[in-house]
């Protein structure tokens, strides 16, 4: 895998620090959509196969700096109902992830970013009770798309919620809940040979990006309508599917 940062010219390292601030200022506009749509930016100038390392290490960033604003709301009960099934999933699912095909990988992707709207769509039109049992089965799914794919995060969401937290403990535990994800990733990545040192220079360059990208985003946020919101996340799922998908066949 070597081989892919030495074929990286100075153009493509600017234009993927593009990709990776555009991409975090949607991000920080929605609330959602920024693992995958970097996902999607990347793979068109890295390739498939390295994206879920790559981006993990990018998240690390991310989702740790979320994880420390945010901590003083942390709920331990809900993070440990989730996390504690989820954790050996991800683990498992990450060590197939560097047996499957570029191809196959592609496919993946796109299906759970595609899968990601329905499921939003139909966590607003309900509401849900979810005990600590629920939490965790949820959580074992969870874990295993984790290892595979990104933006899985979505399948947590109305769980989380109809468990009774409010929005700023919901914020806090799954930033808490994503971090350890991606640690646990990038160690088994690290670990199996699938995560080499370009692929961390890529994926910190990224992750850097992704602050002031954040901060933009949050000022465009507060000038759009809850309506154009959701229109534009859907918009942007769609893409970030099709474009898997446009990989995965050619």
């Amino acid at each position: 895998m070597n081989f892919i940062f030495e074929d990286l010219s100075t153009a493509t390292v600017i234009a993927v620090a593009v990709m990776a601030l555009l991409t975090s200022i949607v991000h920080g506009a929605t609330g959602v959509a920024g693992g995958f749509l970097l996902s999607a930016a990347l793979a068109v100038v890295i390739g498939v196969a390295p994206i879920v390392p790559v981006v993990s290490v990018s998240l690390l960033i991310s989702h740790g700096s979320r994880a420390v604003l945010n901590f003083k709301d942390f709920d331990k009960s809900a993070f440990l109902a989730i996390s504690i099934p989820a954790i050996p999933c991800v683990i498992a699912m990450a060590l197939i992830y560097g047996r499957l095909s570029s191809h196959l990988i592609a496919i993946i992707l796109g299906g759970v970013i595609l899968v990601s709207i329905p499921i939003r769509r139909w966590a607003k039109s309900r509401e849900i009770n979810a005990s600590r049992r629920t939490l965790s089965g949820v959580g074992a799914i969870y874990g295993a798309l984790s290892g595979v794919s990104i933006g899985p995060g979505m399948l947590l969401v109305p769980f989380m919620l109809g468990h009774g937290l409010k929005k700023e403990q919901f914020v806090a535990t799954l930033a808490v809940i994503a971090l350890l994800t991606n640690i646990t990733r990038v160690s088994v990545f690290g670990a199996s040979n699938l995560l080499s040192s370009e692929y961390i220079i890529i994926g910190v360059l990224c992750g850097l990006m992704t602050i002031p990208g954040n901060w933009i985003g949050r000022t465009m946020l507060r000038r759009m309508t809850n309506e154009n919101h959701s229109v534009l996340v859907d918009i942007l799922t769609v893409f970030g599917a099709l474009n898997f998908f446009w990989l995965a066949i050619r």
